[in-house]
């Protein structure tokens, strides 16, 4: 596993509507890197499960 610093960071998560579709779900997990103005692709993840967010906050 890479750990990457990034400007922007974009979780998209798309249901695939085609009858044959490797599976139900896209997730693609992609980032800006700081610096440029380019979209990079880290993983592309395919699920028949819905997919769901988990946000954790840490306070101080």
């Amino acid at each position: 596993m890479s750990v990457i610093k990034a400007a922007k960071c974009e979780i998209e998560i798309q249901e695939q509507t085609v009858p044959d579709a490797g599976a139900r779900y896209s997730v693609v997990l992609s980032y800006e890197p700081e610096g440029l103005e380019s979209k990079e692709i880290i993983s592309i993840v395919l699920t028949d499960t819905l997919p769901y967010i988990k946000q954790s906050n840490e306070k101080r």
